[in-house]
């Protein structure tokens, strides 16, 4: 066992194991490293809280009168506190869930852009270039919607300063299963129909219109959540071929054309019987491989201010296994050449 150089106390080591924020922390990496592409468990799960819930909600009803003196009580106080806390626990997770699903986004600037030039999308916002990326969260998103603008907003947008941010919605997969199979809509449906009522007349029926109404809405939500997935994938395919046919047909005939070198000899005295020479050369590809390199105006200028400033050679320094972060934001621009004694074959 190794030495211990220095002990938590008692108290300290108590108060961090029943710190809350560890857990929730561990939940949020759970939730966003974990892969849950998969939908099957959305389906397993969506499919198991449905019954859960209908178990409770069928045997939650509410407790029989006290001044019914032939009535007799069936169900237990605790089994009746039990059932009631998985009803209200359900409808909190399917309630929060839809919450999260409706308001999970993801963040990407657009540096490159015309701060000038407001983008076609509500989702688009004027943020200030040095500020980090604010977090997705319900709470944020209310925030959002009671003061859409604020000063910053209202200000003449500077190009040195502001850059637009596209919030991108960005549900799990298991979310948005769970939405279309166990979602606020059911928890309503639910609610609505169930328990029975003790003079029901035909309490099959009603419980079968319930089960009845929960599959139809889960079968249109599901199939609209399969067609507008499908339609993402089709329109970056269409996207995709695009740029190939764009690339084939003008990007690399102009980076790479086809030419061949023509010698012309013609004589300038009319007297003369010389004839013109046209000599032709063998067709080849020419290869062109210099480029332009852009980068980020915003980020290098500050990551790059800091070294000037100390003025320490970087010669003498380790290689560095990592990228530079100066790399990431760099764009390729093709230089074009012109030919002189070439002519491009049609």
């Amino acid at each position: 066992m190794p030495r211990l150089v220095r002990r938590k106390p008692l108290l300290q080591r108590l108060s961090t194991l029943l710190n809350p924020m560890d857990f929730l922390l561990w939940l949020s990496e759970e939730l966003e490293t974990r892969d849950w592409d998969s939908e099957n468990a959305g389906t397993q799960l969506g499919l198991g809280l449905n019954f859960l819930f209908l178990l409770a909600r069928a045997n939650s009803g509410s407790a029989p009168p006290t001044d019914d003196v032939f009535g007799s009580e069936d169900k237990s106080l605790w089994l009746s506190l039990i059932v009631n806390s998985i009803v209200w626990g359900l409808g909190i997770f399917a309630v929060t869930n839809g919450v999260y699903t409706m308001t999970r986004t993801r963040k990407y600037r657009m540096f490159e852009a015309n701060i000038n030039v407001q983008p076609g999308t509500p989702s688009a916002r004027r943020v200030r270039v040095k500020g980090s990326p604010a977090s997705s969260s319900p709470l944020r998103y209310l925030a959002n919607m009671i003061t859409p603008e604020g000063p910053e907003s209202r200000s003449h947008p500077d190009k040195n300063r502001d850059v637009w941010e596209l919030a991108v919605w960005d549900p799990l997969p298991i979310s948005m299963r769970l939405f279309c199979l166990f979602g606020p809509a059911h928890v309503l449906v639910y609610s609505m129909f169930l328990p029975l009522a003790s003079l029901d007349p035909r309490p099959s029926i009603t419980v079968f219109n319930t089960l009845l109404l929960q599959v139809i809405l889960s079968a249109q939500l599901v199939l609209f959540f399969s067609k507008f997935t499908q339609q993402g994938k089709d329109n970056s395919i269409i996207q995709k071929e695009v740029m190939h046919e764009y690339d084939t047909k003008f990007v690399h005939p102009l980076m790479h054309p086809v030419v061949r070198d023509v010698g012309i000899q013609v004589s300038t005295d009319a007297g003369t019987s010389t004839e013109d020479i046209i000599e032709t050369g063998t067709p080849t590809t020419l290869i062109r491989r210099s480029f332009k390199t852009h980068k980020n105006p915003h980020i290098d200028e500050e990551e790059s201010a800091p070294a000037r400033r100390s003025g320490i050679k970087q010669s003498g320094m380790k290689p560095s296994l990592l990228t530079p972060s100066g790399c990431r934001n760099w764009g390729f621009n093709i230089r074009t050449f012109p030919i002189e004694t070439r002519t491009q074959l049609e």
